[in-house]
């Protein structure tokens, strides 16, 4: 079956490691990465699996409910897995 993971903050340092294992271990899933693109998270992470034929990245913010509602309609996920977060002292 192949099923539909959304993983979120995945062009983080935790996410990125997380994205490449699905997409090298489950080959029959699709990996969406649903990451704001923050101080925290940087596509470079996931340089060597960006054209991946089961890999997705989606540019959006978890806060923006209109763009994940939209999202989460047109893509149908089985499974999320969250990961999202900024973690900061000022």
């Amino acid at each position: 079956m192949n099923k539909k993971i959304l993983i979120t903050g995945g062009a983080g340092f935790i996410g990125s490691h997380v994205v490449r294992e699905f997409i090298n271990k489950y080959p029959n899933y699709y990996i969406y990465n649903l990451d704001a693109l923050t101080y925290a998270g940087n596509l470079e992470n996931l340089k060597d699996v960006e054209n991946a034929d089961n890999y997705t990245f989606l540019k959006a913010d978890i806060n923006d409910i209109a763009v994940i509602n939209d999202i989460f309609q047109k893509y149908q996920f089985d499974s999320i897995i969250h990961l999202a977060a900024e973690s900061h002292v000022d």
